[in-house]
């Protein structure tokens, strides 16, 4: 079995991370909002396709503001495609690092569970040879062994 991924941060990256993350929460958290599913699934969506119409539709608001109704606040509007703008460019490379994050995540734990999957059958082996301490692993790795729940057992098969 190769190994593909070899990944490790020393306690200074680890600290360096950290604290970057920390920074970007206190600078973002206050400003930014959660939304319930129900919210975000009832609200018009503004993406890439939409930003022009956006775009020229603020400046034809700005354009002529006598035709705006009270109710349209044309700078706020301004101010909330900015913020849009702003957070995509916030959001594109963090969005980057955190799939890239995942994958990697996602190879390293495929790795480690395969390489305790080998290990774990390496033991059943020795344990069968009557090596010593190889059943008293395999049994605790039996107990720790994420498996299916079991079905319940219906009464047709009760009968069978």
């Amino acid at each position: 079995m190769e190994n593909v991924i070899s990944f490790q941060l020393s306690d200074d990256e680890k600290t360096q991370l950290n604290d970057h993350i920390a920074g970007i929460n206190a600078i973002l958290s206050p400003k930014l909002h959660t939304l319930i599913p129900e919210e975000k699934r009832d609200l018009p969506k503004m993406g890439d396709k939409t930003v022009a119409f956006v775009e020229k539709a603020l400046e034809y608001g700005e354009q002529y503001p006598g035709f705006m109704p009270n109710f349209i606040d044309v700078p706020e509007a301004r101010v909330n495609f900015e913020t849009v703008r702003v957070l995509r460019n916030i959001n594109t490379p963090l969005m980057r690092i955190a799939n890239e994050i995942d994958d990697t995540m996602t190879l390293a734990g495929s790795q480690a569970y395969s390489s305790a999957l080998s290990i774990y059958k390496v033991l059943k082996n020795a344990a069968s040879m009557g090596q010593p301490g190889a059943k008293e692993a395999t049994s605790e790795l039996k107990n720790r062994f994420p498996r299916a729940k079991k079905k319940s057992t219906t009464a047709q098969e009760v009968v069978e």
